[in-house]
């Protein structure tokens, strides 16, 4: 894949100021040089978010995010980082050619045309539906009402009417100045054994599809049953476009570009079938929905999920297809580290009838009270299997346990186990075997949080800290520091890996901008932002470059010192030619350290 240059990366920076581009998501505060606010990445009562136009960065003291305006749009709008290259290009007037991005090409490029084709095809089925006096469009507006959508709902969803005729659509892009070539490969049009081109949607209703960004991208089609002389009932319910270089089913929820603003504020996602399943919750009031675009619900859906929420709650149909849909869909949602909950309707319902009948409300309540996974899947097992004959319980257990297996947390597993014990009648000694035997079940480990950090480190961190400040505020300190410390000297692994760079690419200046593009750590990035952000109080710069190099040599000579001590100790009782050495590299070490603080002592 082609990158995108760098001379678009620099216009559009410069075209961007980072605090009005972060004031248009939430309302900043000038704070002398900088800006503050509530952090938008998590809750928090104190603002500890940080705008700094001058360096144009943001840092969060409270959770640590930072970077530049791209990175501050990836997180804010869920994106990767060519599509919010993309995103601020379009906002500045830049534009990010082919060549240059690929992925998100401009009109006129192939998927750019295919945008436009769908574009133009959502606009010739919407004036089907909407043209007065028309009498098939009068009952197809009935057939919608009928189905409880209103006014409102039709044009939130753009959703339109393909009348039964062959050439309808056809005739309209050719019109409109659209290639055959590029209607077939839309998928809007198709091609017979005798090579006749003709439309591929016809009586049906219309649901665009788009991607995250609203980009019109295939469509949806149901049959209605109102059309003289078309025996629909033969034909499939719905049809929807074939995968194109715009459409994946796999990577794409439909009604998700309306609904992701939603999901962020609820913090969670309701997973449902079926277009009209999403729309009629939707103008009900329950906007946090998505549904599969006609296919099983994927682990790529659920990692675009996971951008915005860890937390969904899966309503599925209550007929049989529908719970094996669910049952499919949780384990990988568990492998994708997601918190699932399950929503079961009344037997005969879906999403779009339950909240035509009982009301936006009661919807709410059915999944606000949703059952557990573990619960769900066992209850389900339970009605195939008798648990009180031995062969299905031990069924029963495999099934669950390799359900269980895939739960990250520990503590949730063990209290999984200990529901399946006691609902099993069976001891938690042999499910834990069991679970042995899928895979190995981690019994404990050191916890790192508790494991203390020798004073010595803490403090080089610090000077190394500061002297990664004096090298950004002036880059004259790179040169001086390359002479005299080696970057394995550092012990923070983020400066170590920022000084490595800096050496390797003989850098003259430290660019925070500029490293963010080079290096392409989010650690490091928020390293920095919190270094530029953060006021070191330095004022006698040259002392303090040299007090923190001293610093961080005579660390490390304590290291040595420490781990030769031990050896020495371990061989004290013996007069080995080894002892004899470590002894006289203790003593050679010993006078570097204490010429180290004879110069301190002198400069004090």
């Amino acid at each position: 894949m082609n990158k995108i240059s760098d001379s678009i990366l620099e216009e559009i920076q410069n075209c961007c100021d980072i605090a009005e581009i972060v004031s248009g998501y939430i309302p900043l505060k000038k704070a002398g040089r900088n800006f503050k606010a509530n952090c938008p990445f998590h809750h928090e009562k104190t603002a500890s978010f940080v705008v700094s136009p001058d360096k144009q960065i943001f840092h969060c003291f409270g959770c640590g995010a930072g970077g530049d305006v791209f990175s501050f749009i990836m997180k804010q709008e869920r994106m990767d980082f060519p599509e919010a290259v993309r995103f601020l290009g379009e906002k500045v007037g830049v534009v990010v050619k082919k060549e240059e991005n690929p992925s998100y090409p401009q009109a006129g490029s192939f998927t750019g045309s295919l945008y436009i084709v769908n574009e133009l095809a959502e606009k010739y089925f919407q004036q089907n539906l909407l043209k007065p006096g028309d009498s098939l469009a009068e009952l197809a507006m009935n057939y919608l009402e009928n189905r409880g959508l209103n006014k409102t709902a039709l044009e939130c969803f753009n959703l339109g009417l393909a009348v039964d005729k062959w050439d309808g659509l056809l005739n309209f892009l050719q019109k409109n100045g659209i290639s055959q070539e590029l209607m077939l490969k839309s998928g809007l049009v198709v091609k017979n054994a005798n090579g006749k081109v003709f439309d591929c949607f016809r009586n049906r209703i219309m649901f665009p599809i788009c991607n995250s960004q609203g980009k019109r991208i295939g469509f949806g089609g149901r049959i209605w049953n109102t059309v003289s002389g078309v025996n629909s009932a033969n034909q499939p319910k719905y049809i929807n476009s074939p995968e194109t270089e715009v459409y994946k089913k796999s990577k794409n929820l439909y009604g998700f570009n309306q609904s992701k603003k939603f999901i962020i504020d609820k913090d969670y996602c309701i997973v449902v079938e079926g277009y009209l399943d999403v729309i009629v919750p939707f103008e009900a009031g329950i906007k946090n929905i998505v549904a599969s675009c006609g296919t099983a619900f994927t682990s790529d859906h659920a990692r675009i999920l996971k951008r915005y929420t860890h937390n969904l709650v899966i309503v599925f149909d209550s007929d049989p297809a529908g719970q094996e849909a669910t049952l499919r869909s949780l384990d990988l949602l568990i492998e994708e580290g997601l918190n699932v909950k399950i929503a079961k309707l009344e037997s005969g319902y879906d999403p779009d009838s339950y909240v035509r009948k009982y009301g936006g409300i009661k919807f709410q309540n059915l999944v606000d009270n949703a059952s557990s996974l573990f619960d769900y899947k066992l209850n389900l097992l339970c009605l195939k299997l008798n648990k009180l004959v031995p062969e299905e319980k031990a069924k029963i257990a495999a099934s669950m346990l390799e359900t269980i297996n895939k739960i990250k947390d520990a503590i949730l597993r063990s209290s999984y186990i200990k529901k399946l014990s006691e609902s099993l009648m069976v001891k938690e000694e042999l499910l834990f075997s069991e679970l042995k035997k899928i895979k190995s079940f981690p019994t404990g480990g050191v916890d790192i949080s508790k494991v203390s950090i020798p004073k010595i480190y803490k403090m080089s961190k610090v000077a190394e800290k500061m002297l990664m400040s004096l090298m950004f505020e002036d880059g004259g300190f790179i040169k001086d520091l390359k002479q005299i410390v080696d970057y394995d000297e550092f012990s923070d692994p983020i400066a170590k890996k920022i000084v490595r760079h800096l050496y390797e690419q003989d850098l003259s200046e430290c660019n925070p901008i500029e490293l963010f593009k080079q290096i392409g750590d989010t650690q490091i990035n928020s390293f920095i932002c919190n270094l530029l952000v953060s006021d070191m109080g330095i004022d006698n710069k040259k002392k303090s470059f040299e007090d923190c190099v001293r610093k961080i040599k005579k660390d490390k000579i304590q290291l040595q010192l420490d781990a030769l001590h031990q050896q020495i100790n371990r061989l004290k009782q013996s007069e080995s030619q080894e002892l004899m050495s470590l002894l006289k590299q203790y003593n050679e070490l010993k006078k570097e350290q204490n010429a180290y603080e004879t110069v301190a002592k002198k400069e004090s």
